[in-house]
């Protein structure tokens, strides 16, 4: 199939020929090519990223070139282990940690905003990988 094709089996499918329609479908297929190449999780689109937290500091910055996170690990020890983190939303984490005053190895964490993760338990001194 090629993008001809693709163009009108969507104009059949949707039966419209209208003129906004069609001038929108470039737009249709660019979203489509783009939720298919967050959602397919490809081995060579991953990158694995190694960061310091600063101690009693529940936020992380994100690299610079970040476009979502996989996974998120503590790691802790020597000979190194790993402690991967629960994916929460800001908003559980507001509410079921409120004040957060316990330091040790993160449990939890959101993304806080484009730039920034928000972590649960305050870190104490640990690396993490994503």
């Amino acid at each position: 199939m090629n993008y001809a094709s693709l163009v009108s089996q969507i104009q059949d499918f949707c039966e419209s020929s209208e003129t906004n329609f069609v001038a929108e479908i470039p737009n249709f297929v660019q979203l489509a090519e783009n939720q298919i190449y967050n959602a397919v999780q490809l081995p060579a689109l991953r990158k694995n990223q190694t960061g310091t937290v600063t101690a009693s500091n529940p936020y992380l910055t994100l690299p610079t070139d970040w476009l979502a996170t996989y996974s998120l690990a503590v790691q802790t020890g020597s000979p190194a282990s790993y402690s991967f983190l629960l994916d929460k939303d800001v908003n559980y984490i507001r509410e079921a940690f409120p004040a957060p005053t316990s330091t040790g190895v993160p449990t939890h964490y959101a993304i806080f905003d484009s730039n920034t993760v928000i972590l649960v338990l305050l870190p104490d001194q640990h690396r993490h990988s994503g």
